[in-house]
């Protein structure tokens, strides 16, 4: 299909099929196809993906497949188009996570990183973003970046680690296991909700169809960089030696054992501790992070928390997560819900403990952590309880600490006034999933 007086670019020349797309930005397809288009309409929920096949196929006159290789394979590159949103204040930010190629178990488990399937379609992408607009049709849809982005430096790096993890999980028979929260940068997302699970050569358990994405955060730093953050990692050839979990262990290893007093002396810091966010701010100073954010924390959507501990070892207080909307539960499902999202990202904890007089407060640990599988079983357990409630009009027997050993549904409002509407059009106190602090006991001991 592919005629290059026609089409206008060379395909053996990224360049030129850079500068080809570019003549994109700011117009529709609708407006650029070279090639008529044979369309049908149809409803919002039945063309998610048409933008990206009518711009290969139409723009590009590349045929819609799903190849292993490069869309342009005489170029090494690949095409993805993607969705962004505008914000308050006229920015932009992805809607969603980039889904790429299908995993698939059986073959992924005899490759190595730099032959592997996922580096050679990937590596070099040419990135064509729209704005998604709700009430237009995906040909009316405007095109507002062109791209090219290569997968270098720490970048490449720390997903090459992602990719290495996800694979050691097939290989070990634990694919059903998969979560979003176990990598940084590349995910292994859910991909056909509705199919069943499969059978892989690696295990006797069926798991569900997986795909490699980049996280919604890591695309929010391709679409520009991002404001107000620092990176971690001063320099790239510290990864070559050290995976990213080590380094950012290694950042407060010096600090372990000391009280927040000791820890500002060393870092010749004096910060307020009266602070609301005093203990948030003197672990980004142990990791000499000055600004408010940490660029690979915002890349891989990783949750900083701080977790004090009484001197018995019993955090302080439960975990609490954003309030949830009443009418919102009631529309979703476990797998798409807001709580089982939260849950699978990944935390670094930060832990404090009161010393023996309780005067002082050291620096225990910090790790890294994701909810285990059956962990967010139970989880899961208390949301359905919760959604259940709801459709039945009954706001006073939400899940209590009691009922589970991992989370429970409690009060989350500055005041009584704090309210939101439910669905049988009356208001109540805002509510939130908490994590139990007994539970986050537990975790703290096995890590």
């Amino acid at each position: 299909m592919y005629n290059q007086d026609k089409y206008d670019y060379d395909k053996n020349d990224a360049s030129s099929i850079y500068d080809y797309a570019k003549r994109l930005i700011n117009k529709t397809l609708r407006e650029m196809a070279p090639s008529p288009m044979i369309i049908k309409d149809a409803p919002a929920t039945e063309v998610k993906g048409k933008f990206g096949q009518h711009l290969e196929k139409y723009y590009f006159g590349i045929e819609n497949n799903s190849k292993s290789e490069p869309d342009f394979k005489e170029a090494s590159l690949e095409l993805k188009s993607t969705p962004i949103k505008k914000l308050q204040g006229g920015r932009y930010s992805p809607k969603e996570r980039l889904v790429l190629n299908i995993i698939n178990y059986n073959e992924i488990v005899k490759e190595t990183w730099e032959k592997s399937h996922f580096l050679n379609k990937n590596e070099f992408i040419l990135f064509v973003m729209y704005l998604y607009e709700k009430d237009k049709f995906f040909l009316d849809y405007l095109v507002k970046y062109v791209n090219l982005w290569k997968l270098e430096n720490n970048d490449r790096e720390i997903i090459r680690q992602d990719w290495e993890k996800i694979v050691a999980k097939i290989r070990n028979g634990k694919a059903h296991e998969l979560s979003e929260g176990d990598t940084f940068y590349l995910g292994a997302c859910r991909k056909g909700h509705h199919e069943k699970p499969r059978g892989y050569s690696c295990s006797q358990i069926s798991a569900k169809q997986r795909a490699f994405s980049f996280k919604t955060k890591f695309m929010k730093s391709i679409i520009h960089r991002l404001q107000d953050s620092e990176s971690l990692i001063k320099k790239s050839d510290e990864l070559k030696s050290k995976n990213f979990e080590e380094i950012v262990y290694d950042k407060f290893r010096e600090f372990l054992g000391l009280n927040v007093d000791k820890i500002e002396e060393k870092l010749k810091i004096n910060l307020n501790e009266s602070a609301k966010n005093y203990y948030e701010v003197l672990a980004r100073r142990m990791m000499k992070i000055t600004a408010k954010k940490i660029e690979e924390f915002e890349k891989a959507n990783v949750k900083m928390k701080i977790i004090r501990l009484k001197h018995n070892g019993v955090p302080k207080e439960d975990m609490s997560f954003p309030y949830f909307k009443y009418n919102e539960i009631l529309t979703q499902n476990w797998t798409e819900s807001d709580f089982c999202g939260q849950l699978e990202s990944k935390f670094f904890f930060i832990v404090y403990q009161m010393d023996k007089d309780e005067n002082k407060i050291l620096l225990k640990k910090v790790f890294f952590w994701n909810m285990p599988a059956k962990d967010m079983e139970e989880a899961k357990k208390v949301w359905c309880k919760t959604q259940n409630i709801i459709s039945q009009n009954v706001f006073d027997s939400f899940p209590k600490k009691s009922e589970n050993e991992v989370s429970h549904v409690r009060p989350h409002a500055r005041n009584k006034e704090d309210t939101c509407r439910a669905p049988d059009g009356n208001s109540y106190t805002k509510k939130s999933f908490w994590l139990n602090s007994q539970y986050l006991q537990s975790q703290i001991e096995k890590n």
